[in-house]
Parts: C-alpha cells; structure tokens; sequence
C-alpha cells in the first residue's frame, strides 16, 4: 500500500511533463507539416539525379528554404481539404 503513494506522484509528475512536451511541440509548429517533410528526401535526390551534378549545401540550404516558403504559402492560401 506505501508504494500507491510513491506512484501515484510519479505518474502524476509523468503526466505533467507529457503534456508540457506536447505544449512546446504545439507552439515550436512541431505538428505543422507532416506530410512534405517525408518526401524532401526522395524529391532532393531525384533532383540531383535528374541534373546529374551534386549541389553545395548552401544551394540545398537555399533550395530547401524556397520549397518550405513556397509549400508554406500554398498551404495559407488554399483551405484544407480534409475539414
């Protein structure tokens, strides 16, 4: 029966910390694009493949950035399809 009141703190103190990690993601727009970021790999390499030349990381940077701040745009400007 003592353990019960070592627990039950525990889990409470798990809990809170749970749901603190959460907040942060929400607010750090963890959880902002799930769907694009899987397949910038598999487009950059195709890319690369296609053009038969490697780019310099401040080109991928550069390129990377542009995407985001395109898929970004789009995303405000069109209303989701799923609500």
């Amino acid at each position: 029966m003592e353990i019960v009141f070592l627990l039950i703190p525990l889990a409470l103190l798990f809990l809170a910390g749970a749901i603190a990690a959460l907040f942060w993601a929400l607010r750090k727009d963890q959880f902002d694009d799930l769907d694009n970021a899987a397949w910038h790999v598999v487009f950059e390499d195709r890319e690369q493949r296609k053009h038969g030349r490697t780019k310099t990381s401040k080109e991928q940077d550069k390129a990377r950035r542009e995407h985001h701040t395109a898929n970004h745009q789009a995303r405000q400007e069109s209303p989701r399809d799923d609500q």
